[in-house]
């Protein structure tokens, strides 16, 4: 800004009147300001502060060489935006004393210098003070302004890191869960707990110390490790009953350490006095215990690291969950263990064992909640109880039944279930409801009761028989309850980056003149996470259009969030004006350097709508499918590139094809046209039998091609189609615009089709689309009409070519010295022109013959 200053006001000052010398002399200053402010050896403030002095003496000199007519209202604003940016209060001073100083003294020695207003030469110290406030009041504003928004986005965040950090809990969960679930040995069983204990909390050794009980009915301790070799440890025996061993096998509350050897408890027991010598050294110390429903200890899991500060509360809070899923599988493996070794109950142990395993793939093979229920509902009745009902507890407290499947015999059981009070009983205390024909299990979660699993007894089953099934309903309260929690996680989870995903589309496709479009996102089926594909249209300078559509590899809020940055960069690149090809390489190299894991496949091109020419780089994205009038529609084929983010030595091609008046263009993603059964050769020739069968509304085209490809079941992916129409024009052209001056751009490549359509020359399309430019400028710019608002253009041609501009405002009369020439260069172009201004709007009317008419005219 200061270089900018520096050439214009030599300028201003010859334009001026004065001399060379005095402009220069003036001048000096400025560039000496601008080289000591980019001065590397001076810190942020002090290149701040000069700079901010810079620009308010560029003002001071403007005011000098206007005679007073300039001000420096326009050097506040960059000044507030400085002190905005760098948030330093030092520049900030700087210019109110420098305003003050200057207004004040040179108002009062040659205030026709300074002020242009008999209240500012009058009264300049008091003016000078005035300027100065106006800038402090509106920095405070900025500031403020800046410093609440910085609040809010670091709330947002939290939440955010606090969602991903129930949802890497939940997931870690669930894996561990399913993977030790099915096992029931319990060597095995501590084995697999101990391993993905140690991966998930970043340890680097863990153990699991455990009891166990031998034939003989003695208890004595036995362990497994992860991270370190067995010989490591053996020479050192079983850990003694320390301090800070001691709450763990006590089964007391989990211990996390940042440095266990400055903890108090450390080093106090003879006779090693700390790690016993050859010890693999531990500083990061966290273990949890590993309780029984009983409330007896079975073990503990303890975890080790080198370093210090290792373990965080989301570590703690993983190994926590696991320990539970540890107690279940190590219970579950007794349990197996125990009815074997029984002859007198191996077949019923073998049973409800084997229920249980199926039973775990039921609530692991789906993420919708209503679909694991009645899953599990149908498993466990008949085969252990007459009738099985599960009931959740909805968001607003009320109770829900998600789940009944009951035999003919036990309805009444159900009914009189319903009346009593066991299920809210044991939902209010956590605690199970048992009478001898039904037993109420709350399914509790980390936090809260989720709800109850209700088992209600055969009809020819007696109390004892019934009693037999409490262990194992509780046993899989707990395992529905899980499930539950993880149905309900990735359910959040998945609106979350759905609902970022929305977000980051297009909230609604540009009004583009001559170009109709068209676009539908959905997302993949309740058990599917949501994935990153997008699309977008851009307006481009010179009445060229971008069409873009991708697909992010990935799903969830990770892809999300990439897709958001492959579309605003790509928006970005495009607006710059790059080729298609220079778009995409040039995401590539961004995707490259965000990591090596992230790639995506992508189509964009640039349309220039005057001529119907679309120019397109197509990056491993399914071809686009073009329908014109009266022919087959076909895939738009070319030289295809690898996905964005595959190759850093991928180079991409650009092809090009034409789309005649009436066409439609169709992109979409892979997961219209792909899926697990159904090769990419027969979807797309579905896609091609849709669109040549579908309607011609683009809308209705959109729903019907997604109606045809994925029919009733639901998407196992996202998808996304874009439908852009190049219309056609008629004799009579009629245009409803917005009030923006994007619009102009477009505006003026339809209206060169439609005039070189009706036989205009180059000069006369210049001259029309100059006239026309003007006044829908003048519609936009000067009729007052509120945001939002929009303005008509008809066009005709029948004898010559009338063009009609009608606006729903009441123009401003222009400022003395600004604008004011449209008019006459409208009227220099055309034949006639014609203003009417009504209290609904102002119409103008532009007429002009064009040659072809005048042949016309002369001929025989």
């Amino acid at each position: 800004v200061l270089w900018l200053h520096a050439a214009f006001i030599p300028v201003f000052a010859l334009a001026r009147g004065f001399s060379i010398l005095h402009a220069l002399a003036e001048a000096a200053v400025v560039p000496a300001a601008a080289l000591a402010a980019g001065s590397p050896r001076l810190g942020r403030r002090a290149g701040t502060v000069i700079a901010s002095l810079g620009l308010l003496s560029s003002s001071a000199i403007l005011v000098h060489l206007s005679g007073g007519t300039i001000e420096m209202h326009f050097h506040f604003f960059v000044m507030v935006a400085l002190v905005t940016l760098y948030q330093d209060w030092l520049p900030f001073l700087a210019a109110i004393a420098y305003v003050f100083v200057h207004h004040g003294l040179i108002g009062a020695i040659a205030p026709e210098s300074v002020f242009n207003h008999v209240a500012g030469r009058n009264g300049p110290w008091r003016w000078a003070a005035i300027h100065a406030l106006f800038i402090t009041a509106l920095s405070l504003v900025c500031v403020m302004t800046w410093r609440l928004n910085e609040a809010l986005l670091g709330q947002r965040r939290q939440a955010e890191e606090q969602l991903r950090q129930e949802s890497r809990i939940a997931q870690t969960l669930h894996e561990v869960g399913t993977v030790v679930a099915s096992e029931l040995d319990t060597e095995r069983v501590v084995q697999t707990v101990t391993d993905k204990a140690t991966d998930v909390t970043g340890a680097a050794f863990g153990a699991f110390f455990y009891n166990v009980t031998d034939e003989a009915g003695e208890s004595f301790m036995l362990y497994t490790l992860s991270g370190a070799p067995i010989e490591a440890f053996s020479k050192f025996g079983l850990p003694r009953n320390t301090d800070i061993f001691r709450p763990t096998f006590e089964g007391h509350e989990p211990v996390r350490l940042h440095d266990v050897t400055a903890d108090p408890r450390y080093g106090k027991m003879a006779p090693h006095h700390g790690m016993p010598k050859g010890h693999p050294s531990v500083r990061s110390y966290l273990a949890v215990p590993v309780r029984a429903r009983d409330g007896s200890v079975l073990g503990g899991l303890f975890f080790g690291h080198p370093e210090p500060g290792r373990f965080t509360e989301v570590d703690e809070r993983i190994a926590v969950g696991i320990a539970i899923q540890a107690t279940i599988a190590i219970e579950n493996a007794k349990l197996y263990e125990s009815e074997r070794e029984s002859r007198l109950a191996s077949e019923m142990a073998g049973a409800r064992l084997s229920l249980m395993v199926e039973a775990t793939k039921v609530l692991s093979s789906s993420l919708e909640l209503d679909v694991l229920m009645n899953g599990l509902a149908r498993l466990v009745s008949p085969e252990i109880a007459g009738a099985c009902l599960v009931d959740l507890v909805d968001n607003d407290g009320s109770i829900r039944r998600v789940a009944s499947v009951a035999v003919p015999g036990v309805r009444q059981k159900v009914a009189a279930l319903d009346q009593s009070d066991m299920i809210a009983t044991a939902i209010r205390s956590g605690r199970p409801q048992i009478t001898d024909e039904t037993t109420v299990i709350p399914l509790t979660g980390r936090r809260e009761v989720l709800g109850t699993l209700s088992l209600v007894t055969l009809p020819a089953s007696s109390p004892a028989l019934a009693m037999e099934h409490h262990s194992f309903a509780e046993d899989l309260a707990r395992r529905a309850a899980i499930a539950v929690e993880n149905a309900r996680l990735f359910a959040r989870q998945r609106t979350v980056a759905e609902t970022l995903q929305h977000s980051l589309l297009p909230e609604r496709m540009p009004e583009i003149p001559g170009l109709g479009t068209a676009a539908l996102y959905l997302p993949g089926g309740p058990d599917v996470e949501v994935g990153g594909d997008w699309y977008d249209v851009i307006q481009l300078p010179g009445g060229h259009v971008g069409l873009a559509m991708g697909d992010v590899v990935g799903r969830g809020e990770r892809a999300a969030a990439l897709m958001g940055l492959v579309r605003n960069a790509a928006r970005a690149y495009a607006v710059e004006g790059r080729s298609p090809a220079k778009v995409i390489e040039s995401l590539n190299r961004l995707l490259l350097d965000a990591g090596a894991d992230h790639m995506a496949t992508m189509f964009y091109g640039v349309l220039d709508a005057a001529s119907g020419v679309l120019t397109f780089t197509n990056a491993g994205h399914p071809p686009p499918l073009l329908a014109e009038p009266g022919r087959e529609p076909t895939f738009v084929e070319g030289i295809q590139g690898l996905p964005i983010g595959a190759l850093a030595t991928a180079r991409y091609a650009e092809n090009r094809c034409e789309l005649s008046p009436g066409s439609t263009l169709l992109l979409y993603t892979d997961g219209l046209v792909e899926t697990r059964t159904m090769p990419l050769e027969v979807g797309l020739g579905h896609l091609r039998d849709a669109v040549r069968e579908g309607p011609r509304g683009l809308d209705a085209l959109c729903a019907h091609v997604v109606r045809r490809g994925l029919g009733d079941r639901p998407g196992q992916d996202d998808v996304a189609v874009l439908a852009v129409q190049l219309l056609p024009l008629g004799k009579h052209l009629q245009l409803r615009l917005p009030s923006d001056a994007a619009v102009l751009a477009p505006l003026r490549a339809i209206l060169r089709r439609w005039l070189a359509q009706e036989g205009a020359g180059p000069q006369e399309c210049h001259e029309l689309l100059t006239a026309c430019g003007e006044a829908a400028t003048n519609a936009i710019r000067h009729a007052g009409t509120p945001p939002g608002s929009h303005f008509i253009l008809e066009a005709t041609h029948n004898g010559c070519v009338e063009i009609r501009i009608r606006d729903h405002g009441y123009w401003r009369q222009p400022r003395a010295g600004v604008g004011g020439r449209g008019i006459d260069i409208i009227g220099a172009y055309v034949d006639a022109l014609d203003i009417e201004r009504t209290r609904s709007g102002t119409e103008v009317r532009l007429r002009r013959r064009l040659c072809v008419d005048d042949h016309d005219k002369v001929a025989p």
